[in-house]
């Protein structure tokens, strides 16, 4: 019964920090939008458990801690430090991405068959409200009072998700998981599932940083095939096939990149483009206070509003800087650069390894799954650069769920010795009879 109670528990926790805003908009309760940090809380309750009741620690839990205790320590030096609870918080924002994906691990790690279905009901949720939004267009936007967002004179899609960035995500992660879930692809599935995400990521989001999945996917694809020539072929065709696409149906997204990267490289202290801002005052933090950044909440993160950092890089009265109220965070990169210097940059990267490596050994029996792991990792790494992945309450959310999701069904298989069928596989809880650790 208390097994029931957590499962489910945490299984609409899950659906509340996915799709917060529309509960949030729903009900006219705030309170919504903070659920995700229940989960850093949790966090704390299950390594505190663990100690207790079993004198460990997990590795990765205290890889986590360590770095938290070190971004606060550093902060604590830094000229900027006002508020040390502020400085607390930060740096377990900082880590909320592996943060999260503990404790989904370690609810679900041994319940593939619940876990499974909610993938798919999420999944139906997701869609369904993908097609309402482009059948009601602003109409969507409206009915839950969210910003019209608009590129070459369309609206950009966001779903349920509220936001086309996360939609985003979303749809990069399901690419990885169509192609990539049970091994490699073969050249006919992937080629046309890229068309359907080329797709929907242009026309229908208006994104740039989905399609970055595309031509990594590939790479990975070419490398671990045996047949190099002919796989190399095939990429050579579909890459001027993509070339001739771009241009005809993507021509501007190739412009506003352009625009964008011309702007910060050859006027960085003038440019309005938020992310190139962001990312040139995190390097400039960086090196001005090498190796330890700022200190926590004083740039780039949800607790910097009104930090004195911002009128010493004199960008306070920068357009968006000048009007925000909860911080301005673009990147990850730029946020942790500036904030904890080129030491917490190693220090994130270095976890984001730990964290792979977790899931690898998890998959040691099955080696042809771990392109699925790597490649999740890997958009980890590349989205961390253009997108603030780690201290977001969505991502960080969705990819603890595909992660999981593909380690908990490798612990059934070790414990029953065969795989449930159906998308709907009937719910059972069932105590695993085989030690799983």
């Amino acid at each position: 019964m208390i097994r029931k109670i957590k499962l489910y528990f945490f299984a609409t926790m899950i659906i509340f920090t996915l799709y917060d805003k529309v509960f949030a908009s729903l009900s006219g309760i705030d309170l919504f939008l903070h659920v995700d940090e229940l989960f850093v809380g949790c966090f704390l309750i299950i390594v505190a458990y663990k100690f207790f009741t079993k004198f460990r620690f997990d590795k990765i839990a205290v890889q986590a801690l360590g770095i938290i205790l070190i971004f606060v320590f550093i902060s604590l030096f830094s000229k900027y430090f006002s508020n040390l609870i502020n400085v607390i918080l930060c740096a377990f924002i900082h880590l909320k991405w592996f943060l999260v994906f503990y404790v989904v691990y370690e609810v679900y790690k041994d319940d593939y068959l619940f876990l499974k279905r909610l993938f798919s009901l999420m999944l139906i949720a997701s869609t369904f409200g993908l097609i309402i939004n482009f059948i009601m267009q602003k109409e969507f936007n409206n009915f839950f009072d969210q910003d019209i967002i608009v590129r070459d004179n369309k609206l950009r899609m966001m779903g349920l998700e509220m936001h086309p960035n996360n939609l985003g995500i979303l749809i990069s992660l399901l690419f990885i998981y169509y192609n990539f879930y049970n091994g490699l692809p073969s050249y006919p599935k992937i080629i046309y599932s890229t068309i359907v995400f080329a797709i929907i990521s242009i026309i229908l989001l208006g994104s740039r940083t989905p399609l970055i999945v595309i031509p990594v996917a590939f790479a990975h694809l070419l490398l671990r095939k045996r047949n190099k020539v002919y796989s190399f072929l095939i990429i050579f065709f579909l890459t001027v096939i993509s070339s001739i696409a771009i241009t005809l149906w993507g021509q501007s997204i190739i412009d506003r990149t352009t625009k964008n990267v011309q702007a910060v490289i050859q006027n960085p202290d003038k440019t309005e483009y938020v992310r190139g801002v962001v990312i040139y005052n995190g390097i400039k933090l960086m090196v001005q206070h090498f190796p330890v950044g700022s200190g926590m909440a004083t740039f780039g993160t949800s607790l910097s509003a009104g930090s004195k950092v911002y009128d010493d890089l004199k960008i306070n009265a920068k357009g968006t800087f000048e009007k925000m109220q909860g911080g301005l965070y673009d990147s990850n990169f730029a946020s942790i650069a500036g904030e904890a210097g080129a030491l917490g940059l190693v220090l994130i990267l270095l976890l984001i390894g730990s964290y792979y490596k977790f899931c690898k050994k998890t998959l040691i029996n099955h080696p042809e799954r771990i392109h699925y792991t790597y490649l999740i990792f890997l958009t980890v790494v590349i989205f961390f650069v253009v997108d603030p992945i780690l201290i977001n309450a969505y991502p960080s959310m969705i990819y603890a769920f595909f992660l999981t999701l593909q380690l908990s069904r490798e612990r059934y298989v070790l414990t029953h010795k065969k795989l449930p069928r159906g998308l709907f596989p009937r719910l059972i809880f069932k105590t695993a009879t085989t030690k799983l650790t």
